[in-house]
């Protein structure tokens, strides 16, 4: 990652997100959309997008979470590349 990402979404073996940064984020939201499904919000400044957002969801499956990537920015953004 550099200075000037904004974004970083890493996933073990190109598949499953592992790790993920935000930087600079303007206001954070989340939200249990139900038992098993958390709803969580990034929203971002400076892209020239009004509301612009990076969103992920995470649900429970059995014994494990699975975490995904659900909404991408539409401003700009500097987002690492994938390796």
């Amino acid at each position: 990652m550099t200075d000037a990402d904004r974004i970083a979404l890493r996933r073990i073996g190109g598949q499953q997100l592992d790790d993920v940064f935000v930087n600079d984020v303007e206001m954070f939201r989340a939200e249990m959309l139900d038992r098993g499904r958390l709803w969580l919000c990034c929203y971002l400044r400076g892209t020239g997008v009004e509301g612009d957002r990076v969103t992920f969801e995470v649900v429970a499956r059995g014994k494990s979470l699975e975490f995904n990537v659900v909404e991408m920015p539409q401003g700009t953004v500097q987002i690492e590349a994938p390796e």
